[in-house]
């Protein structure tokens, strides 16, 4: 794009060069002729008195000997076959005396720029059409005709740009000829060194990726030292992480998931001094959490000991309804906080899937407390049990929260990866999500997340019939 508005402008730069190049060839010849009539007035004064029928002597018999005579000029790839240069000249006050072409002697010219700074002993030159169905129009410039020091007179010479602009195109094209030859002979030999040099960057990325992949393949023969240095360098380090990533995951995992009971006990240990009545009650919400706590480790270590398995043994009887109540239970806390409302849309029959009840909890308790921090105070989070055409039974929780961006969607359920909360803009630790898409693929189910309109976020979780 750079190279292309750099010979763009350039391009546009050609016709105001060429006229300034016909502008100044003008000015030199204008000024030559004026000097031939101040010559022949100086030789004889009282020629001046006869002004018309002096320049009448001086021009025309050579302008009509100019428009008889044809030539064959091959300037560069143009032929000229005639002359079209024009000339009128003015007296003092600016009315035409003599015209090359006879048809504007008589006529007031003192208004046009090229007569009228002329006379004021300024540079006089204009741009004007001669007849008004003409598309390109003429350059006028003019000069003095002095004797004495007082002008006496103005010389104007007369360019018609039609007999410029063929000259001005074929520069134009031959510009850009040798543009493109220029532009694609650059582009070869980038292509070229961008394919020597990225070669092998593309070769150790490929390998890099078979590393992620733990697919095994050999090291690549990249050509360059350095390149070979860095790879073996990746290659060592990717070895001493795989031990490291383990352990890092799940001590990331842990400390993700502690945090909301932790903020539960922490509350009640508040409340406790501000509402002693209550502490029958908030002692036994600290007791509940704190075996939360605790069977949250033993869940992550039993989660750690499945890493690498691609099924485990789903043989608890979940009632579903049940066990949504508990999970809102939990957050009784929190919900009253932020004065949001659980609206319950649940189907009067009982309902059961089979799968792991421990860790279907906890992923349910990460949507729901995701809800809640997305939410704003005094919105209602809903959650139903619903069923499809195929009578394939989704459980559905939405909030009226801020919406997710579009560039998030691809991320969400990558570990790491968090969205700023409403309040405090803060971030949690980006594994809630991960954590629930690796539950639902252990228990066959499917996680869908979209944005509801005008406002909020909907979280589906989609059983298999079986």
């Amino acid at each position: 794009m750079g190279f292309y508005y750099l010979i763009d402008k350039t391009e546009e730069s050609i016709r105001p060069r060429y006229m300034e190049t016909i502008e100044e060839s003008l000015n030199d010849t204008t000024h030559v002729l004026s000097a031939i009539v101040e010559e022949k007035i100086k030789s004889n004064p009282k020629e001046r008195f006869h002004f018309k029928a002096l320049l009448e002597q001086i021009f025309r018999k050579p302008f009509q000997n100019v428009r008889n005579r044809t030539f064959e000029a091959k300037i560069y790839s143009l032929l000229k076959t005639n002359a079209d240069i024009q000339m009128y000249i003015t007296d003092a006050n600016g009315i035409v005396i003599f015209d090359s072409e006879k048809f504007r002697e008589g006529l007031d010219y003192s208004k046009y720029n090229d007569v009228y700074l002329t006379l004021k002993g300024k540079y006089g030159v204009r741009s004007s059409k001669m007849i008004e169905t003409e598309k390109e129009g003429a350059l006028f410039i003019a000069s003095p005709i002095r004797y004495e020091n007082e002008i006496i007179g103005v010389l104007t010479v007369i360019k018609p740009k039609i007999g410029v602009i063929p000259f001005i195109e074929e520069a134009k094209n031959k510009f850009w000829r040798i543009s493109l030859l220029v532009a694609s002979s650059i582009a070869i030999v980038f292509s070229l060194l961008a394919y020597i040099s990225f070669r092998p960057i593309l070769r150790l990325s490929k390998y890099v990726n078979a590393l992620r992949t733990n697919d095994k393949k050999p090291f690549p023969k990249l050509g360059i030292k350095e390149l070979n240095d860095l790879g073996k360098e990746v290659d060592q380090l990717v070895i001493e992480l795989e031990g490291k990533k383990y352990v890092e995951s799940y001590v990331q995992t842990l400390t993700h998931e502690i945090k909301s009971p932790l903020s539960s006990i922490l509350a009640s240990v508040e409340l406790i001094h501000s509402h002693p009545t209550e502490i029958d009650r908030l002692t036994k919400t600290i007791d509940a959490e704190a075996k939360r706590i605790q069977n949250l480790i033993d869940q992550l270590l039993e989660l750690s000991s499945l890493e690498g398995k691609n099924s485990i043994q789903l043989e608890d009887t979940i009632h579903l309804v049940p066990l949504l109540e508990e999970v809102i239970t939990r957050f009784e806390i929190e919900l009253e906080r932020k004065a949001l409302i659980v609206k319950r849309i649940f189907p009067n029959h009982s309902f059961q899937i089979r799968g792991n009840q421990n860790y279907m909890r906890m992923a349910i308790e990460n949507i729901i407390r995701n809800s809640i921090e997305f939410a704003n105070p005094n919105d209602t989070i809903t959650v139903r049990i619903e069923f499809d055409e195929s009578s394939q039974t989704n459980l559905v929780i939405s909030d009226q929260g801020q919406s997710i961006p579009d560039y998030a969607f691809p991320k969400l359920t990558e570990k790491f990866f968090s969205l700023p909360r409403p309040i405090g803009n803060r971030k949690s630790s980006g594994l809630g999500l991960s954590i629930v898409k690796e539950i639902l693929d252990l228990h066959r189910a499917a996680l869908k997340i979209r944005n509801l309109n005008p406002k909020g976020v909907e979280v589906k979780i989609e059983f298999r019939n079986d």
